[in-house]
């Protein structure tokens, strides 16, 4: 339950409706507590994938793919480049649309459902030298094979879809290649 007393008359009658909105029985005051946007960047360099180390909870010193909440009025897009520049003091100039998948994200005993949108940004010849993360947010980098990415090590349930996703998206590639046709 996000509050136990009523916003509006400081009721504690709160009872929640639709499994998403929460309504005072003394005063009729009603909360929606709608899904939140988030947006991460898969970072494919070198044959390599790009995780932060988490620095705060929730899943502190678990893998995450750079990226966070849509501020209010801001593009998934544009949330993706501000976040990077921010967790690692680099940011893309240039990705694709990978996925977009649900998520719970809970935050000071607060229950988040978010919706997680995810692009994939190639930046090959990125290193950590190329990188200033802000210590608040990211405790280190590490650069991961796909092949070789532990899914338990992974801090949101979100970004394990996003790299399952990811990885179907290198396998459809690698499919339908020109090469795979040459003689």
């Amino acid at each position: 339950m996000p509050f136990r007393h009523c916003p509006s008359c400081g009721g504690t009658e709160i009872r929640l409706e639709f499994g998403k909105a929460f309504r005072c029985g003394a005063c009729g005051f009603l909360y929606f507590h709608n899904v939140a946007t988030a947006a991460g960047a898969v970072i494919e360099s070198d044959g390599r994938l790009l995780f932060i180390v988490r620095a705060m909870e929730p899943a502190a010193g678990l893998l995450a793919l750079p990226g966070g909440f849509v501020d209010p009025g801001e593009r998934a897009e544009d949330a993706v480049v501000r976040e990077c520049r921010e967790e690692i003091g680099w940011a893309p100039k240039e990705f694709e649309f990978l996925a977009s998948f649900p998520n719970r994200y809970e935050y000071r005993s607060i229950l988040y459902n978010t919706c997680d949108f995810f692009f994939l940004v190639r930046a090959d010849g990125l290193s950590v030298k190329d990188l200033e993360l802000d210590p608040e947010e990211t405790a280190g980098v590490r650069f991961v094979r796909p092949d070789e990415v532990v899914m338990e090590d992974l801090a949101f349930e979100s970004t394990r879809m996003a790299i399952g996703a990811y990885l179907e998206y290198k396998a459809r590639i690698r499919v339908n290649s020109p090469e795979r046709y040459s003689s």
